[in-house]
This record gives C-alpha cells, sequence and structure tokens, in this order.
C-alpha cells in the first residue's frame, strides 16, 4: 500500500458501508489550516498572508473531536508560526500527526508524516528565493526527520529551476538517504519570471522528464507519472479532464477541511481555490484538484455500490 495517503482501500470499503447501511461516515483525515502567517516571502508564492492563527481552545476541540479515528494534518500558511502549536503536538503523542512546514523551526518528533519546502540544492539561490539565510537549517531539518519519521520533499517546479530538476533529485537522493518522497507540483501563477512558456513545457517533456525519472526512486516516480504524465498538466495547470463531474466525490465524505477559525468544509482542494463545500457534490476546478489516484478512488466506490446493489 502506498503511504501517498491515508489507507484507500479501508476508506472505500467503509464508505459503501456507510452509504448502504446508512451509517454516520467515519472521518480518516482532517486537514487543520491553522494559520495564514508564513515566516519565508518565496517570491513565486501567490498566497496572501495575514497575521491570523487558530486558537489553541479550537485546536484541542478537533484533537477531541477527530483524534482517535482521524489522521490530523497541519497545514497553512506556516505552522510552525503559532508558538504554542509544537509544543501541544508533543504533548498528544497518541494521535496522528502529519504536518507540512517549510522546515525553518525542528518539527517535534512525534511527527508521523512530514512535509518540508525545498526547490533547489543551491543555497544562495534558495535564500534569495525565500528571502532569509536559512538553507542549512532547512537542510539540517529534513536530514535528521528522515531519521525519525516517514518525510516528504516538496519541490516548485518553474520556468527558472525546471532544468536543474535532475541534479536536484540526485542531490535528494545523496543528502536524505531515508527520504520516502518528493513531491513536484507546477507554478501556476502568472509571474514571468517562474511561468513555464510552451517552449519551457516541450523542452521540459522532452529532455528533462526522461533523466528525471532516470533518478527518481520508487514512490516518487510514481507519484511523478500520476501528476505529470503528460503535457496537458502542464498546459492547463495539472488539468484532469478525466475526473467525471456527475459522479459524488466520496472522498469528501471521510474527511474534513478546517480553517484557522474553526469552519470545517470538505475538500481541501477547493479550499485552496476558495471554494467552501460541505458536501459531496463536484465543483469545475475539481478537474485541476484531484489526480489519477483520487480521482481512482472515487471511481473505486461507485464501483463498489453497483456491485452491492
Amino acid at each position: 500500500m502506498s503511504l501517498y495517503w491515508d489507507d484507500f482501500e479501508r476508506r472505500a470499503i467503509e464508505t459503501v458501508d456507510s452509504i448502504k447501511n446508512n451509517k454516520e461516515f467515519i472521518v480518516r483525515r482532517v486537514a487543520v489550516f491553522i494559520t495564514n502567517q508564513c515566516n519565508f516571502r518565496c517570491a513565486y508564492c501567490n498566497m496572501k498572508f495575514g497575521h491570523e492563527e487558530m486558537s489553541k481552545e479550537i485546536f484541542l476541540n478537533i484533537l477531541k473531536k477527530y483524534g482517535k479515528t482521524a489522521i490530523i494534518h497541519v497545514t497553512g500558511g506556516e505552522p510552525s508560526t503559532v508558538s504554542w502549536l509544537y509544543p501541544v503536538i508533543e504533548e498528544y503523542k497518541d494521535i496522528r500527526f502529519h504536518l507540512n512546514t517549510n522546515g525553518y523551526l525542528k518539527p517535534p518528533e512525534n511527527i508521523k508524516r512530514l512535509k518540508v519546502s525545498l526547490d533547489t540544492y543551491d543555497a544562495g539561490y534558495f535564500n534569495k528565493l525565500v528571502h532569509m539565510d536559512v538553507f542549512n537549517k532547512v537542510y539540517g531539518h529534513i536530514k535528521q526527520a528522515c531519521n525519525k519519521t516517514v518525510t516528504s520533499i516538496t519541490c516548485v517546479l518553474t520556468k527558472e529551476n525546471y532544468e536543474k530538476a535532475p541534479e536536484f533529485i540526485k542531490f535528494c537522493n545523496k543528502e536524505f538517504p531515508g527520504l520516502y518522497a518528493i513531491f513536484f507540483s507546477i507554478y501556476k501563477g502568472t509571474n514571468s519570471r517562474f511561468v513555464f512558456q510552451k517552449e519551457d513545457i516541450d523542452r521540459f517533456y522532452k529532455d528533462i522528464k526522461p533523466q528525471m525519472e532516470i533518478e527518481m526512486k520508487e514512490e516518487t516516480l510514481w507519484l511523478f507519472q500520476n501528476t505529470m504524465d503528460n503535457k496537458i498538466r502542464l498546459l492547463e495547470g495539472i488539468r484532469f479532464p478525466e475526473n467525471n463531474l456527475e459522479t459524488p466525490c466520496y472522498l469528501s465524505l471521510t474527511e474534513r477541511v478546517i480553517d484557522y477559525q474553526g469552519n470545517e468544509y470538505s475538500c481541501s482542494h477547493l479550499f485552496r481555490d476558495k471554494v467552501f463545500r460541505n458536501n459531496s457534490e463536484k465543483h469545475e476546478k475539481c478537474r485541476y484538484g484531484c489526480n489519477r489516484k483520487l480521482i481512482k478512488f472515487n471511481e473505486e466506490v461507485e464501483k463498489l455500490l453497483k456491485e452491492a446493489k
């Protein structure tokens, strides 16, 4: 079973059972957008930062409500800017925490899954990109974490760095031998400094992508091939037109998204696009959020429901 998501097979079976027998759905993943603050100012970032953060009381109520059954996936903004967060995570060792972070602070050791942002192996370029002298600190925290938990790196490919992506993979393989995977995404903004042009996309698929795949370890390759298998993914912002919008999103039935104010929603992909849904009805933007693995989950539930009739 891939660790990319939390036990898809179990979630599919539970979802079908709940629908057939009119039972309450068991929530298996809760994404907590705990703040809109960040201590980095990455040049390619499209997020508008503020100074809001979730109260400790709301967070503790989330743990009480969902902590026994669900992964609590903490993200932001940058979670480490919330001063009380890491001590609380360290206190609740029986809860399955996942964490997205920029790696500026050392993450708690009881994190079950960790994703750290890193877009280059070039320390000077990285420091200029985030407007802080922090490469060595982030590098050190990734290296430590690889020995203690399932650690992945998230890397945003842009016009500036994509040609060096094969060397970046080599660097990660060498420097972080315990690394679980590298998640590659594509810059989706409009800044001409970073946005892919047609010639960049052609070069990426002709020359760079094959080199990257040679260097990739198994899980990184699997993730990469499920998101960047053809040019339409880059031309249209990682679009998946094969997502059938007429069927429900069964995935959303067993997860929750909670913002820093404590409001609950049903899909983290739509939430990032400022579409706040509290049901399983799909939206046009679902063609962009869900990759083939997530689409396959919904198709599997649909299939099991038809077989059960």
